[in-house]
């Protein structure tokens, strides 16, 4: 980008945190352009519009550098750091989000990358991270910018044509393939990675979460136009809470893996080439990394992101083509035990320790990944009690998007029996 090209900001009611100024930058600077002399112009913007990311703040920060032979260029950096405390910060503390991703980018991906390159395959699995830190008990990290590069965000209200998913998956089987040879040959992950949205010892947090968005989901069922004997499949509160705790259960007979947690094309950058075909895919977000079965990722992908046209008609396929993509990567890395079977992975998909991951993101992601970016798309109306909170849970509800989605996907799932929750003995 050069200096004359207009700088946009996509959520001008992002508010960037005082900390992140220029001198933060000197630093970065200096290891990732030697030959700068000085930093001549900074300035931050939103990374994404609203709605792009719940979690974390998402700051794009550009700079007009000058380099020491008088020639001036213009580069740019993703910042990633936490929520304010009022804004949902507390709750993403207090699961270690940020802990966990700090574990993520400075050990496993790295590792994991690495045991592609010593079997002799190139790998890149993520943008690469440039710092790691924490200033005034903020979390932050620093990547590169690989919009320069050509990657982009997938359009998430429009879902991904085969072509994408087909990647998405490949990118997928890569990860959890990396993640089983490495336990194999290093031991368990440590106890933070026990856990996603739901914590073993914070149920409670999920049961709350459910119950803010439970009377506008309510609602808004009878305005979906589904036969009774699917508008009643919901779970009751305690039910909820049955299948979040079951969530956390891990099949050691299963095979496992570990899972992303919040995977779908809001956490995937796509490379295309000047004809405008796809290239090649980095995996963003690792804060929900979790031991689990890869059904549980898979059943966020395809409910979230795949195209409204393929979501139930190659819910199957998709799953055969992610089954293929994994028993060749794990071929690539000398995988030692036996080969996980397809029909054991189409098993899993119905499995009560994976309802959790089926009916969590049709309540909580879908609604707003099909929900067109407004300044209210953020953590704190999600779960904001008040009448901003109220009306903005109604629209994602009652979105004719999300309506069209779920008047298929709902019966789908509840057909296969993963919505069958009196299973679920409270």
């Amino acid at each position: 980008m050069s200096q004359s090209e207009t700088i946009e900001n996509p959520n001008e009611h992002l508010v960037i945190p005082q900390w992140l100024n220029e001198s933060k930058f000197q630093l970065v600077v200096a290891k990732d352009e030697p030959e700068a002399s000085r930093i001549l112009t900074f300035t931050p913007v939103a990374a994404v519009p609203p709605g792009g990311n719940f979690t974390s703040v998402m700051i794009r920060v550009f700079l007009d550098l000058e380099f020491k032979d008088g020639r001036q260029k213009r580069k740019s950096y993703v910042v990633k750091t936490t929520l304010d405390a009022d804004k949902g910060g507390k709750a993403v503390e207090e699961f270690r989000y940020f802990y966990k991703e700090q574990q993520m980018y400075s050990t496993y991906l790295p590792a994991f990358e690495k045991l592609y390159r010593d079997a002799g395959h190139s790998m890149e699995l993520v943008p690469k991270c440039l710092e790691i830190g924490e200033i005034e008990g903020n979390l932050y990290f620093i990547f590169e910018d690989l919009a320069i590069q050509g990657y982009l965000s997938a359009d998430r209200t429009k879902g991904l044509d085969m072509t994408h998913m087909r990647l998405s998956l490949q990118k997928l089987a890569e990860f959890h393939a990396a993640s089983v040879v490495y336990q194999d040959r290093h031991g368990p992950y440590p106890t933070d990675f026990e856990h996603g949205f739901v914590k073993k010892d914070n149920i409670e947090h999920s049961l709350q979460g459910f119950n803010i968005k439970y009377p506008e989901l309510q609602a808004s069922m009878k305005s979906w136009g589904l036969d009774e004997s699917y508008l009643k499949k919901v779970p009751t509160s305690r039910q909820y809470g049955a299948i979040s705790e079951e969530s956390l259960i891990v099949d050691p007979e299963d095979f496992n893996v570990l899972t992303h947690g919040d995977f779908s094309a809001n956490n995937v950058l796509y490379k295309y080439d000047l004809n405008g075909d796809l290239q090649s895919a980095l995996l963003l977000d690792f804060q929900l990394c979790k031991w689990g079965s890869p059904a549980q990722d898979l059943l966020f992908l395809i409910t979230l992101s795949a195209s409204k046209e393929l979501r139930i008609r190659e819910f199957d396929n998709f799953v055969r083509i992610y089954w293929e993509y994994l028993i060749q990567c794990l071929g690539i890395l000398k995988y030692t035990k036996p080969m996980p079977k397809l029909r054991d992975l189409h098993g899993a998909i119905t499995k009560k320790n994976n309802t959790f991951y089926a009916f969590f993101p049709m309540i909580n992601h879908l609604p707003t990944c099909l929900l067109p970016s407004t300044k209210e798309s953020n953590l704190h109306s999600l779960m904001s009690q008040d009448e901003v909170g109220k009306n903005f849970r109604t629209r994602m509800y009652t979105n004719p998007a999300y309506v069209e989605a779920i008047r298929e996907l709902h019966p789908f799932f509840c057909n296969r029996g993963l919505f069958n929750f009196d299973d679920f003995r409270v």
